[in-house]
């Protein structure tokens, strides 16, 4: 296997691992960031701040001040007996906030924020840099190639104003969200952009110790059958020495139970293909596009499992090998939401190997 063939393989396997373990780490930073939710919550409506406090997942409103929000937010301050606390959640009523449902075909989670972010100032009264937003996808029902998406938008300058008031009472907003018409939440984004890319920079350095520890296997595992092979031919040697110590002269006479098994064994060999060439053949007619996860030879029957586009030209791509023959799909191929990429599972059976003196 040249340089140009390692150097592809990395790239596979730094492109299959890199974007699940991202995306995993991601979504576990956001969980744990959002398991911090703060037990006072403060709803800010037109006329009114209701203060409320969470417990065991109920909201118990502990007083209502009217007024204009900040007047409101002043005077709620001021009445709590036990103090505001040092984090509060915000919520934004829905005549506070601007929230539209659109309608959007399904693609990963990063993909559709950075379509509705090019979308919010289209939605808002505000420029962008004067919005914080925040979306919650679902799926639609007999529609699985889009999702339906609930955007909300609230102005960052009411919010600084309420941050700053308080701020001046010891505390600081640690979570916000809209209430929407339908008595649904969604979260505005109040740093979580901060929690991606911290959390992706530690997924990155995973990916990348991931990678490494696959590609360690990766030469263990070609190693592996470099010693098979070595393995292989030093016990035909051993056969066709057994073979010529047990006939004198070189004359089949009689031949006894030994030699006939010693005959079946080296014919065997002979008439399978080696797993190293199988594996150069197998590994010069894919495509770039597709990459293995699993590569199986039990006698003459070559299973192959792997990831990729185009893969119903893999038989026909395969099939042209003199190796080769009988490629089938071992099960239907099934798209990976992950990597965005067909998973399949294809079964060969190899032709007999060639005879010693046949022409490469």
């Amino acid at each position: 296997m040249d340089d140009n063939n390692v150097k592809l393989s990395l790239a596979g396997i730094w492109s299959a691992l890199s974007a699940p373990v991202m995306a995993l780490a991601e979504e576990l930073a956001l969980r744990r960031a959002s398991v911090e939710h703060p037990a006072m919550e403060l709803r800010i409506r037109s006329g009114a701040v209701d203060a409320m406090r969470l417990s065991g997942g109920n909201r118990e409103v502990l007083l209502t001040a009217t007024g204009r929000p900040q007047l409101a937010l002043k005077n709620v301050i001021q009445q709590l007996p036990a103090g505001i606390g040092p984090d509060v959640a915000l919520s934004f009523a829905a005549d506070q906030s601007i929230s539209q449902q659109i309608t959007l075909p399904q693609q990963p989670d990063e993909v559709l924020r950075a379509i509705v972010r090019n979308k919010v100032e289209g939605l808002a009264p505000w420029p962008l840099a004067q919005c914080l937003w925040g979306m919650r996808a679902s799926a639609i029902a007999g529609d699985p190639q889009h999702v339906s998406v609930e955007v909300a938008v609230v102005s960052r300058a009411l919010l600084g104003d309420l941050s700053t008031t308080l701020r001046q009472a010891g505390a600081e907003v640690k979570a916000l969200s809209v209430l929407l018409p339908d008595g649904e939440a969604v979260d505005i984004d109040l740093g979580s952009g901060d929690v991606r890319r911290t959390a992706r920079l530690r997924a990155a350095g995973m990916a990348r110790a991931a990678a490494a520890a696959l590609v360690l296997l990766l030469g263990l595992g070609l190693f592996w059958v470099y010693r098979t092979t070595s393995e292989s031919a030093r016990l035909e040697a051993e056969t066709t020495s057994l073979m010529a110590s047990l006939k004198p002269g070189g004359a089949p006479a009689g031949e006894p139970p030994l030699v006939t098994a010693a005959n079946r064994l080296y014919q065997a060999r002979k008439d399978r293909l080696s797993a190293v060439a199988v594996l150069e053949d197998v590994s010069k007619l894919l495509p770039d596009t597709v990459h293995l996860t699993a590569l199986v030879l039990d006698g003459d029957q070559l299973n192959i499992k792997g990831q990729g586009s185009g893969v119903p030209g893999l038989i026909q791509l395969l099939e042209a090998s003199p190796n080769l023959q009988g490629v089938n799909f071992a099960a239907a191929t099934e798209l990976d939401q992950d990597s965005n990429s067909d998973a399949f599972s294809l079964i060969v059976t190899l032709d007999k190997a060639p005879p010693s003196g046949a022409a490469p």
